[in-house]
């Protein structure tokens, strides 16, 4: 179920979501279509290998946001929900906008804690070392070298969060491939079809650990 939060009124056909996406419009999907219409990304990739149908996905995603757009406008339409998992992905809007650090410890706080108070198992993705974008942009070297700073800086601090929480963060290494130019679509901040599917095959091999675990900490 992609869908825009205003469109998330507390339905009772949400009790039964399992998995909830919230991030910016690479959380989305943005480039990589459904052929029928409407964006499929790593998320819908990952709701289809675990086998969830579509009314038991919520991507609350929206293109630009930043966390604090996640706090604000994706997390109280999904507060009432009970997943097994949550998956975020966003902070690339943070990084080129500015940000001030103890602000999005303080997002991100919010973000986990209602994902542990859900009972659910959470993973964050990280930002993107260096997309194309920045290369082909006609920018100063030093705004460059910012926007650069400011990734490593979000990174960090999700790593400190997801540590804090209880959570899984999913370190720049493990996606090495994400630096393939062939992976990003025309415009060098969006993934293209091939790359939502390189990260959602390590998504998936990551979620399905930790809802694994999830299951032996409940029935051991």
């Amino acid at each position: 179920m992609d869908v825009a939060p205003a469109a998330l009124a507390v339905r009772p056909d949400l009790a039964g979501v399992e998995l909830v996406v919230l991030g910016d419009s690479v959380a989305e999907g943005r480039d990589d279509p459904y052929p029928s219409g409407g964006w499929r990304g790593w998320a819908g990739r990952l709701a289809e290998a675990l086998g969830l149908p579509a009314e038991r996905m919520v991507n609350a995603a929206i293109p630009g946001a930043t966390i604090a757009q996640v706090v604000a406008e994706q997390l109280p339409v999904v507060r009432s929900l009970r997943p097994r998992l949550m998956v975020l992905n966003c902070g690339m809007n943070d990084a080129i906008n500015g940000f001030e650090t103890a602000e999005v410890a303080a997002h991100l706080a919010e973000v986990f804690g209602w994902a542990r108070s859900a009972g659910a198992v959470g993973l964050a993705a990280p930002v993107p070392h260096a997309p194309p974008l920045l290369e082909r942009s006609i920018i100063s070297n030093f705004r460059r070298k910012r926007i650069l700073e400011r990734i490593q800086l979000f990174n960090a601090e999700l790593r400190r969060g997801t540590r804090a929480f209880g959570m899984e963060f999913m370190e720049p290494d493990v996606v090495p491939l994400v630096m393939d130019p062939s992976l990003w679509a025309i415009d060098g901040i969006h993934l293209n079809s091939v790359g939502h599917a390189y990260v959602a095959e390590v998504i998936i091999d990551i979620a399905r650990s930790l809802l694994g675990e999830q299951v032996t900490a409940q029935t051991g």
